[in-house]
């Protein structure tokens, strides 16, 4: 039979969704204070598995402490999503002059010059790298802020800052392969240049580890809030 302690753990953990580092760091705190309130208890000479069973009962039913948990962990996911969309456009802004930079065909001539299609689709691509970023750090200042005033972070704010970031993540993966695309079939020399293959790859790896975030953030949001009680967003 498990120790209360040890299934009081695995029975938390299978009630929340989030980030698994900041889950794990949860569930460690949950462990060290309900061993360390066993250990008072033996301590009063309870043999160890009433003295666990004792500080499970005193640390409180899981489904009562799995909305503040989960909470929580929607409130650390939304801001390391947010944080990661501050960051990731100046990697692509780095990797952009990367893989252009002395290409053979950085200096092609008129003729050979890209169409306008092809200059639009990719300056509204670098614009709306500025947007989002501009976003992203607003939207994790105003967590930070939130967090720090001790205000909850609900559902509904958590779900849309998953769900915006996805979007925006799927507009910018869609012009990028575009512009990746388009490049390779206007100049025969990119399909082998090493810095457009490698950025390229680099790109797609970024673009990927966001949307696995976004997804995060959208699964760790806190659960809806049963009728009648209200809901804070």
């Amino acid at each position: 039979m498990p120790a209360p302690i040890d299934e009081y753990v695995r029975t938390l953990d299978r009630a929340l969704s989030g980030p698994g580092r900041l889950k794990g760091d949860m569930l460690r705190e949950a462990r060290h204070g309900l061993a360390d309130a066993a250990e008072a208890y033996q301590e009063e000479g309870l043999p160890r598995a009433e003295a666990e069973r004792l500080a499970v009962a005193e640390f409180g039913e899981v489904r009562a402490l799995a909305p503040a948990y989960q909470a929580e962990l929607g409130l650390g996911a939304a801001r390391r999503l947010a944080l990661k969309m501050v960051l990731v456009p100046a990697l692509f802004t780095t990797l952009a002059d990367f893989m252009w930079r002395g290409s053979p065909w950085s200096t092609s001539t008129t003729a050979e010059r890209p169409p306008a299609g092809y200059l639009m689709i990719s300056q509204a691509q670098d614009y709306l790298g500025y947007v989002w970023a501009g976003l992203a750090l607003a939207a994790y200042l105003w967590l930070t802020w939130s967090a720090r005033r001790g205000r909850p972070t609900g559902r509904v704010t958590v779900r849309a800052i998953g769900a915006g970031a996805l979007s925006i993540v799927g507009l910018t993966w869609l012009a990028g392969t575009v512009i990746y695309v388009w490049s390779l079939s206007l100049w025969d020399a990119a399909l082998t240049w090493p810095p457009m293959v490698a950025g390229g790859l680099l790109v797609g790896a970024a673009v990927t580890w966001l949307a696995h975030s976004a997804v995060t953030c959208l699964v760790a949001a806190p659960r809806r809030v049963p009728a009648g009680e209200p809901v804070r967003s």
